[in-house]
């Protein structure tokens, strides 16, 4: 009996270590699915930014959403439309003009500094300008095209989900070669204000 009972308080003894060592381990595994599963976040914002059109000042405003795969890279797609039709003249001909586009967007913060942040956000996209002869019946033309953006962005995090952004760059179009309009009457320099709500 006495004997009996050293083997059951050895094995106790020795077992007390290998229950810690597997409890450390499930803990270590339960932390690293929830760092990884906590790394891929959504978010989706807003953004309005003033641009030259065929020389004339418009506004486009932008739907965007994605996921941030880090605190300093995020992905995401996006959809823009021009907000007020530019009304030009060509060859005496009162023009309406505006387009739509739909593309995907990546953004990079070199410089994170607590709340404030400085990003880099590019995106590549493909849409199509309408182009509207007025007081023309059926005189409406649409032309595709690709565009493609660049700018620099000064962010503050008011809220653990809502970031504020403001900044401008340069945008460029290929493809539009309708009604004697060039690529050129679209590239732009804009200024943007951009709003994202997501979790970080």
């Amino acid at each position: 009996m006495k004997i009996l009972f050293q083997a059951i308080l050895l094995s106790t003894i020795l077992a007390v270590p290998s229950f810690a060592a597997i409890s450390e381990l499930e803990d270590s595994q339960k932390e690293t699915k929830d760092t990884s599963s906590s790394d891929l976040k959504a978010f989706i914002g807003f953004s309005g930014s003033n641009i030259l059109l065929h020389k004339d000042g418009s506004l486009v405003f932008s739907l965007r959403g994605g996921i941030n795969l880090n605190e300093a890279f995020r992905l995401g797609i996006y959809a823009s439309t021009v907000a007020n039709d530019v009304n030009a003249k060509e060859d005496g001909k009162n023009i309406s003009i505006d387009y739509n586009a739909l593309g995907i967007l990546e953004e990079w913060k070199p410089v994170i500094i607590n709340k404030f942040s400085i990003s880099i956000p590019a995106s590549l996209g493909a849409g199509y300008v309408n182009i509207q002869t007025q007081g023309e019946e059926n005189s409406q033309a649409k032309d595709g095209f690709f565009t493609a953006d660049a700018a620099l962005h000064f962010n503050y995090q008011i809220t653990p989900a809502l970031l504020v952004g403001i900044g401008g760059g340069y945008r460029i179009f290929l493809g539009i070669n309708e009604d004697d309009f060039e690529n050129s009457d679209f590239n732009t320099p804009f200024g943007e204000l951009v709003i994202c709500w997501g979790e970080n």
